[in-house]
């Protein structure tokens, strides 16, 4: 009889957001190179992330617990060790940095390229105190002027340069990461960055190449990855999101609940020209006892669209202004407003669209799970899944956002959103 704790593990992969904590858990077939999803829950209980960031440890330790602990029961197993945090937030950014290394014309053992890899990291956290090193990505490496996209096994090389994108946070918001992390008690494989993770899920190996950007719309904060010539070359995080839609919404008289409504059910971007004088009646006020309120399509529109442009557009200047991008992909929850992407297809001549995951997901799989709303937790689960590939003896363990900060930096962040 085979045990539940002899199964293949699932990798989970969780994403502490603004509005909710997500994990989901699936199994990855080698055959399809598709993930067969075992099930997804969501805790929307928790006020303690603003913009990202974790302002209580405990209650943000407690709904990971939690959240965990409900995906267990949903899977049907308590042993769903594999875990993979996806993280970003406002002062999520990404620095280009090189290391460079000199040896005997000899082999390149692995142990040089770590020392490099490490060296990217102390490089960046020697110039600031405030800088916390999330990961590393190493973009190219040269070996005697010639390139590599990876150094194989056996490659012999004398002069050795690494081209690497460094992900940054400030170090409060590093250290509050970790300790959510350790109050819930889990012990996590790795942790992957939001744009990572995107542009993993989102785009294909010639797009990379050639060059896209992705968006993604959270509820509090909206992230621009820039990817061109395989490497990252912009992220970029504005403290906006579908939540301040809401917010503008609730601004008519009405309840933060009716205005979610009222976005979800009745918003579009898109509104046809017999619908804009229509109204929307019965709409609970938010004061007690006052009558209920009434709208127009038109102005609800106009709300809308009104704070979409505010968060969009600078972000779509910036993907104009980066020679050779053809292709803008949208994912996140709040990307899901109706009407979204004809009306940003009127603001650009890059083409726009939704960026879709469902190329990574078993024919059976339900249609939920191909929303935008889970494009990152799934270029996570692809992450987490190469990452295991490449580590195959190691054993979870807690694992911090960042190393130790040892000098002073002035010059690599400015403006009060860091």
């Amino acid at each position: 009889m085979i045990r539940k704790t002899d199964l293949p593990q699932p990798i989970v992969a969780m994403n502490i957001g603004s509005s909710c904590v997500r994990a989901l858990a699936a199994d990855w077939d080698d055959r399809h190179n598709t993930f067969h999803i075992l099930g997804c829950e969501t805790s929307n209980r928790h006020q303690s992330v603003e913009k990202g960031i974790p302002t209580n440890s405990s209650d943000v330790g407690f709904v990971l617990n939690e959240t965990w602990k409900k995906l267990c029961n949903r899977v049907g197993r308590g042993d769903l060790t594999n875990i993979f945090v996806c993280v970003g937030g406002r002062s999520l950014q990404s620095v280009h940095v090189e290391a460079h290394r000199e040896q005997r014309r000899t082999e390149i053992k692995q142990k040089i390229l770590n020392e490099m890899l490490r060296e990217c990291s102390e490089k960046i956290e020697a110039r600031t105190p405030a800088a916390g090193v999330l990961t590393v990505v190493p973009e190219r490496w040269e070996v005697d002027e010639q390139e590599y996209d990876e150094i194989a096994p056996h490659t012999i090389g004398r002069d050795i340069t690494l081209y690497a994108t460094a992900f940054v946070m400030r170090k409060e918001y590093c250290t509050k990461m970790d300790d959510s992390i350790k109050r819930a008690g889990l012990a996590i494989y790795d942790r992957e960055i939001i744009p990572d993770a995107c542009v993993t899920a989102l785009s294909t190996d010639e797009e990379r190449e050639q060059g896209c950007a992705i968006i993604d719309m959270g509820a509090q904060t909206t992230t621009l990855t820039i990817y061109k010539d395989n490497r990252f070359q912009l992220t970029k995080v504005i403290p906006l999101g579908g939540y301040h839609v809401t917010h503008d919404i609730e601004t008519i008289g009405t309840t933060h609940a009716s205005a979610e409504k009222l976005k979800c059910r009745f918003g579009t971007l898109s509104l046809k020209a017999d619908m804009v004088d229509k109204s929307i009646g019965n709409i609970p006020a938010a004061r007690e006892g006052e009558a209920p309120l009434t709208i127009t399509y038109g102005n609800l529109s106009s709300i809308i669209a009104c704070r979409v442009n505010e968060i969009v557009m600078p972000l779509i200047a910036e993907v104009e202004k980066a020679e050779g991008v053809k292709m803008i992909y949208l994912t996140g929850g709040a990307s899901m407003l109706k009407g979204l992407v004809p009306f940003l297809r009127k603001k650009t001549t890059i083409a726009i669209d939704y960026g879709s995951h469902a190329q990574w997901l078993a024919a059976d799989t339900d249609d939920e799970y191909s929303q935008p709303l889970y494009g990152s937790l799934i270029g996570t689960l692809l992450l987490g899944q190469v990452y295991k590939e490449e580590h195959p003896d190691e054993e979870p363990q807690p694992k911090t956002f960042m190393g130790k900060v040892k000098k002073e930096l002035t010059d690599l962040f400015g403006g009060e959103d860091f």
